[in-house]
């Protein structure tokens, strides 16, 4: 007998099977993302109004000539980024930028590295107490520094020209160097300032790297005759090398962007000798010509400035940080 042409029709697989999501997980999976959107909608906000919409509207400036008092404004293109680039106070202010980082960003890192390693040493029970005498300068506003430091650099009774004295590395009238008034010291000045307040932040970072080596390490070096500085060359450098590295990004970063020093302690001066980049566009912006077109166009110029540190950073430097 020949075989019947028709077949029996093949079960189905289940919906679940082939893809498809049942309407409770679905539900579930948007309840889930709205909840987790609603959460983030504060801090969304707050970037929108104070972040995103402040960068979109200063590369508008940017490229319109508007009047002092903002009341008339006219498109120029990029007139304003080319009278910046032909400026020669805008290049005076890049080389004071320049001097200011490579003064503070160096000084920096080498002070805090010398106090973590010798704060990792236990000290009893003054342990925190030398930590939180460091870290203070961390919670102290700039405004606050440049007032103190206004007062030691004062050039009659200020401590630092006293010390000086004592040291006699000034005569004994007293006539140290006119911290302010003179532009080699004014920079140098900043510079000091600037370093002290970023220092506690430095340090409790570079310290959190040096806990982290493991004592192994410096027990086989010493078992090889290994000295401190051969232990700490050959071990607690490059195994800090990343905390290292993030530090001199951080404090570029800062430095570049310096600004309540500079204006409490000498409001960029004499003449131009402080005025760096962001107390420049500040005072083209607010103080002395009222342009904010060319303060955006110069605030514009920074920022692709400290993107091209960072680069040149991350293709030079971190190719010798030792990642464990």
């Amino acid at each position: 007998m020949a075989q019947s042409d028709v077949t029996t029709p093949t079960s189905q697989p289940p919906a679940s099977s082939l893809g498809a999501v049942p309407t409770g997980r679905r539900w579930n999976k948007i309840k889930a993302a709205v909840e987790g959107y609603l959460y983030l909608t504060p801090t969304l906000i707050g970037l929108t109004l104070f972040v995103f919409w402040p960068i979109v509207s200063s590369l508008n400036l940017s490229l319109q000539r508007i009047a002092p008092f903002g009341n008339r404004s006219r498109y120029v293109g990029l007139d304003n980024y080319i009278k910046t680039l032909t400026s020669p106070d805008y290049w005076e202010t890049v080389r004071v930028t320049l001097f200011f980082v490579l003064g503070t960003v160096p000084t920096g890192l080498i002070l805090s590295v010398a106090l973590a390693i010798a704060l990792a040493y236990p000290l009893g029970r003054l342990d925190p107490v030398y930590r939180t005498l460091i870290f203070v300068p961390v919670v102290i506003s700039s405004a606050v520094t440049g007032v103190l430091f206004k007062w030691l650099y004062h050039p009659v009774v200020g401590y630092i020209n006293y010390g000086l004295l004592q040291l006699g590395l000034i005569n004994s009238m007293g006539e140290g160097p006119n911290w302010f008034a003179d532009k080699t010291w004014a920079l140098v000045a900043v510079i000091v300032a600037t370093t002290w307040r970023q220092l506690g932040f430095n340090v409790i970072v570079a310290l959190a790297g040096v806990q982290n080596i493991d004592e192994s390490y410096y027990d086989a070096a010493k078992v090889d005759g290994a000295n401190a500085w051969q232990r700490i060359r050959h071990i607690t450098l490059p195994l800090i090398s990343p905390t290292l590295f993030f530090l001199l990004i951080i404090n570029v970063i800062y430095s570049f962007q310096a600004f309540g020093e500079i204006d409490v302690l000498t409001q960029g001066g004499p003449g131009r000798a402080t005025t760096n980049l962001v107390y420049s566009i500040y005072r083209i912006a607010f103080v002395d010509a009222r342009d904010r077109g060319l303060a955006s166009a110069q605030a514009y110029l920074l920022a692709l400035m400290i993107l091209l540190m960072s680069y040149i950073q991350f293709v030079t430097v971190n190719k010798r940080v030792h990642y464990q």
